[in-house]
């Protein structure tokens, strides 16, 4: 028994720690894509396609799902920034990864930036169109933010017999954060918005 319980040890001593969930999870990479306009850095974001089933005229960074042969997030980052935007591979330079997000909605999301040496661009059918936004521009801007709630939605087979107050047992309220920036006219919200505003935070910390 001794010798059983010291081999778990072993195993907990030199695992990489993870997080609770992330293996039964999606998982997907985007683009932070920054462009040199007229001597400034921009961020790259696309408006997707009405015609996409999905979040069809949302305002995004290029990404999707990892697939099986893709060896690391970056790789998928960048497959998929060259994809929707037409950027060639050798004018896409990786930085560095940002942190990444395990979302509330069951989607591991790993952003990358890149440094675009381009811009000429040719989005594919997903993307409605293409635009910058100056960074120092979202650097100086305080973005509105909305706290939304959700409750759970329990089944009716629910085996509240089970927990410690039954039918009475107070379930968690989740809390989390909408929030919202702007540039001419244009509304970047969502997982971009939150994306963007984990760079912004790195950036000016």
């Amino acid at each position: 028994m001794t010798r059983d319980i010291n081999k778990v040890f072993s195993r907990l001593k030199y695992r990489e720690p993870g997080i609770i969930g992330e293996r039964e999870a999606q998982h997907a990479a985007v683009a932070v894509p920054i462009v040199h306009e007229k001597g400034q850095p921009s961020i790259l974001f696309q408006i997707r396609s009405y015609q996409l089933k999905q979040q069809p005229g949302d305002i995004s960074f290029p990404g999707g799902k990892m697939e099986a042969d893709d060896l690391t997030s970056a790789e998928t980052a960048a497959r998929e920034l060259c994809e929707e935007t037409g950027i060639k591979r050798f004018n896409a330079a990786h930085i560095a990864p940002l942190d990444k997000w395990m979302t509330p909605y069951g989607v591991v999301i790993y952003p990358h930036v890149f440094s675009i040496s381009e811009t000429s661009f040719s989005p594919n059918e997903e993307v409605e169109e293409l635009f910058t936004v100056p960074l120092h521009v979202l650097m100086t801007q305080k973005p509105e933010t909305y706290h939304l709630s959700s409750t759970a939605d329990i089944p009716e087979d629910f085996p509240y017999e089970k927990i410690a107050g039954g039918k009475n047992y107070q379930f968690r309220r989740t809390v989390f954060p909408e929030v919202f920036y702007e540039y001419e006219g244009k509304h970047i919200w969502g997982l971009t918005a939150r994306i963007l505003q984990h760079f912004l935070r790195v950036v000016e910390s």
